[in-house]
């Protein structure tokens, strides 16, 4: 005769009292009932393993918390999942590590908290301000290992449509940044948005407006003329004679120069490159220190901002004077530079190429190159950089340099 099972109500388990030893109420299926020696009651599944066909066990939680219902709904998951050669218990283990996963904006701000270590804030928070617009607001949410191509194409058309491809890269480079993160981190096996950015209009990459040397006297004429630059004008010569970016000809501080080494020392966390950069100083370059020490000597800043004397002006100050002018669209703040390094390469061919790139504060050579190579050719750039202010001040109007002797305040 066949063996008769009983199934359980809510009764028969709520009245169940517990005894010396624990004891098993089953429900069939697998399903059962133990009732502890303390009065606790715990749901049990017992199965065979697929392939292996080794029986165990598997808790489903403690009654009432979990119902009969409950629990029998939870075996006939469980047992759907055996008909699939599916092992309940790596089910329920990769459902818990799926829950675990992050999103992609909690792994950003994982990769966020690693990168404030590595880049400067100015260009870590510029990175994160374009994330935000852009690419959260829609996908945020979305778990780490669920970004896939099509979703952060959908995301980007927009931008592709405003034809804001280096836009559209970078962000697309930041994700692949933040994918990689992930997977090192042991969360993700594969980035799958790898290659999207082939499917994007490609960035061409453009120049930053810049004049031939023989046009920098038509340039100084117009910038000494335009009356209403006042002082911001010095700041512009400042950063053509010292072939600095605009943001650490901006930045410059008092503390940081040495008149009597004739030397301005830009440390390290304002340099693009992040290594202190030392650049010798032309009689021009002294001239208009000597000339800015009546304004500014107040001041930590030797170009302070008009507002707050105590910060320095805008990084985008001198681009903004320069498209006020004539120049608009034919000069910018950064093309200053490539002046300085056209003159130099082409007027001075005696002059050694990677002296030139010291003055700019280029990386010289390859990585193999530089760790042989660590001069910074300092001796070398005082009479390029003297060569090169003797070269603006001909193309200046006259008097733009009043001449000062040393001592004088």
């Amino acid at each position: 005769m066949a063996r008769r099972t009983y199934s359980l109500n809510h009764t028969e388990i709520s009245n169940a009292k517990p005894k010396a030893k624990d004891y098993k109420l089953a429900d069939g299926q697998g399903l059962f009932l133990i009732v502890k020696a303390t009065g606790a009651k715990l749901w049990r599944f017992n199965y065979c393993k697929p392939f292996t066909k080794k029986r165990t066990e598997i808790s489903l939680g403690r009654f009432p918390e979990v119902s009969l219902k409950q629990a029998r709904d939870k075996r006939a998951e469980y047992r759907a999942l055996l008909a699939e050669n599916i092992d309940p218990q790596t089910h329920r283990q990769q459902e818990k590590l799926k829950a675990k996963i992050p999103t992609l904006f909690e792994m950003a701000q994982q990769w966020y908290k690693l990168k404030e270590t590595q880049i400067k804030p100015n260009t870590l928070n510029g990175y994160w301000r374009m994330l935000n617009n852009h690419l959260f607001p829609k996908s945020g949410y979305i778990p780490i290992n669920e970004i896939l191509p099509p979703i952060i194409k959908t995301i980007l058309q927009p931008l592709e449509k405003r034809k804001a491809t280096l836009t559209i890269h970078r962000i697309l480079s930041l994700l692949n940044e933040i994918m990689s993160f992930a997977i090192n981190s042991g969360l993700i096996e594969t980035n799958r948005c790898i290659s999207l950015s082939k499917t994007f209009t490609q960035h061409k990459r453009q120049h930053l407006a810049t004049i031939r040397p023989e046009e920098l006297p038509d340039f100084l004429n117009v910038l000494h003329n335009y009356k209403a630059l006042g002082r911001v004008k010095t700041l512009i010569l400042w950063q053509l004679l010292t072939m600095t970016r605009p943001s650490e000809a901006a930045g410059a501080k008092w503390a940081e120069i040495d008149l009597t080494a004739k030397t301005w020392t830009i440390p390290a966390s304002r340099m693009k490159m992040g290594k202190e950069h030392i650049i010798p100083l032309s009689t021009q370059a002294i001239s208009l220190l000597r000339f800015e020490w009546q304004f500014s000597h107040n001041s930590s800043y030797v170009f302070p901002s008009i507002k707050r004397k105590n910060k320095p002006p805008s990084s985008r100050t001198q681009g903004q004077a320069i498209s006020a002018t004539v120049f608009r669209n034919r000069l910018t703040a950064h093309g200053l530079r490539s002046i300085a390094s056209t003159y130099l390469n082409e007027y001075e061919p005696m002059i050694n190429s990677d002296v030139i790139e010291a003055c700019l504060s280029h990386v010289i050579g390859s990585q193999v190159r530089r760790a042989y190579n660590r001069s910074n050719y300092l001796e070398h750039r005082k009479p390029v950089m003297q060569l090169w202010g003797d070269y603006v001040e001909q193309c200046a109007p006259p008097n733009t340099f009043p001449k000062f002797t040393l001592g004088e305040d």
